[in-house]
């Protein structure tokens, strides 16, 4: 019997679809807060979602439980990625909600999740960000605060808890712990009044939430800390500030290795890198940010989002839905590309992609390393360098040792040794039928004039017919 090619790519698709476990992301309902927070989906909404999502992409995505809260409820991981994992596996984790009443915070990392699954099948880098790194989101991570800020929302309240639930003894109601300042690295008692909002807890990680996520990222971080990046949204601002929080004075030698990674990952948006240091954010003691980097040596940046003139703790939907949202979104993707090596790579070119042309036996890529462009603020002249090389990896990650790197033809710009125009041709005969990933990187030099930083991965896909394969086979 002879079938069609329709038939033939509908049953590719559908043991496509078998095999990874992905059906199609339905949308999400639409949230139950009252307005003006309609833009936010409740605790109990994004709880079912994260259900859902494990449904819809049981190849994908788990939900893990690291720990309980003060009263009792499931602390909960939303792990992104494929199963088969190693060590060497760069990691991306992304906290929001430790203060209460984050729900900004907790919306874009939900939003995050979806909008990367629903492009697995559409983007090249979805894909492989899914298939090769693990991402951790901890969506809400103080779940007893949150219900009580979304109760307030509900009443008709502006939300204004921000603590867990650890009782004491407070005339104005205001008791808890603010577990954004309770993690062990960096503890000081600022603020011993437990009926501030800003008490610190009796005690260094004094709170089950703060062992919980310490434990968690000890377990994930301590084997592959230099492939990592850590991520802690936070209320008030449009900064990305580096490490350490603690102290104005406190030496961080990596300091503007951090810098570097905050303003690559803020382009073309409105955020602004800062330093930790700097007299304009102030001092704020026991933040995941300190704990993530002073402790476990992982690379982590503090992320505060939504400014004051849009809303202050919970941003206007109209500034969520228009600006804050797209622009969060993009900054986190940047993210999970940098994760196997945030620090070098954030120093090194980046690649554009001009045009992809295909025919039935070849693709011709081209496109552009840039040094210079892509980052939020102007660099002083020691933070580029003239490029290097560009190269590609077919179906194997840079980062791994098996990587087989192969240098693209490239020319740098007459006006600009910091730009390198490049294009490789692909035959396609001989190539293994089906998809095949195409990792592009480029290196910029160093001062001596040899390779110098690797800078973010860009990949592209390309999809081989069978009968391309079929001289290798007589061969």
């Amino acid at each position: 019997m002879r079938h069609s090619p329709l038939c033939f790519r509908l049953l590719q698709l559908l043991l496509l679809i078998w095999f990874v476990g992905v059906t199609p992301v339905f949308a999400a309902k639409e949230s139950t807060l009252p307005e003006p927070y309609e833009c936010y989906r409740s605790f109990e909404e994004i709880t079912s979602r994260m259900v859902e999502l494990t449904n819809l992409y049981p190849g994908l995505v788990r939900l893990n439980t690291i720990g309980q809260t003060f009263e009792g409820r499931p602390i909960q991981i939303l792990q992104l990625g494929m199963e088969v994992e190693t060590t060497s596996s760069p990691r991306l984790v992304i906290v929001s909600g430790l203060r209460a009443n984050a729900l900004t915070q907790a919306e874009i990392n939900l939003s995050f999740a979806e909008s990367l699954l629903d492009s697995y099948e559409k983007d090249a880098n979805s894909r492989w960000l899914l298939e090769k790194t693990s991402i951790h989101l901890l969506i809400i991570a103080n779940p007893d605060g949150r219900l009580v800020a979304d109760q307030q929302a509900f009443a008709g309240i502006t939300p204004t808890w921000t603590k867990n639930r650890h009782p004491s003894t407070c005339a104005n109601g205001n008791w808890g712990v603010a577990l954004n300042m309770n993690f062990s690295y960096g503890w000081s008692v600022i603020e011993p009044n437990p009926c501030s909002a800003h008490y610190p807890g009796p005690s260094a990680a004094s709170e089950p939430e703060t062992i919980a996520i310490q434990n968690y990222l000890d377990q994930i971080l301590a084997e592959n800390h230099n492939s990592s990046l850590v991520l802690d949204l936070q209320n008030n601002g449009d900064f990305l500030i580096t490490p350490f929080l603690y102290s104005s004075t406190a030496e961080n030698p990596y300091e503007h290795e951090f810098f570097m990674l905050a303003n690559k990952l803020a382009y073309g948006t409105e955020a602004m890198p800062k330093y930790g240091s700097s007299l304009t954010i102030g001092i704020t003691t026991g933040t995941l940010t300190d704990f993530a980097f002073g402790q476990l040596l992982a690379p982590s940046l503090q992320f505060n989002l939504g400014p004051d003139l849009a809303g202050g703790d919970i941003t206007s939907c109209w500034y969520f839905e228009e600006t804050l949202k797209p622009e969060t979104l993009s900054i986190l993707f940047r993210a999970a590309k940098l994760a196997a090596d945030p620090l070098t790579q954030a120093q090194g070119p980046e690649i554009v992609f001009s045009s992809t042309e295909e025919d039935s036996f070849s693709v011709r890529v081209v496109g552009q390393a840039d040094d210079v462009s892509f980052y939020r603020t102007w660099l002083s002249p020691e933070d580029f360098s003239p490029l290097h090389h560009a190269a590609f990896s077919m179906d194997i990650p840079p980062w791994s040792l098996d990587a087989v790197m192969v240098p693209v033809v490239g020319q740098a710009l007459p006006e600009s040794p910091y730009v390198m125009e490049f294009q490789n041709t692909f035959s396609l005969v001989g190539i293994t039928p089906g998809r095949h990933m195409l990792y592009f990187q480029a290196w910029d030099t160093d001062p001596t004039g040899a390779v110098g930083n690797a800078g973010m991965i860009n990949a592209i896909e390309i999809n081989v017919p069978s009968f391309n394969f079929i001289p290798l086979l007589i061969r």
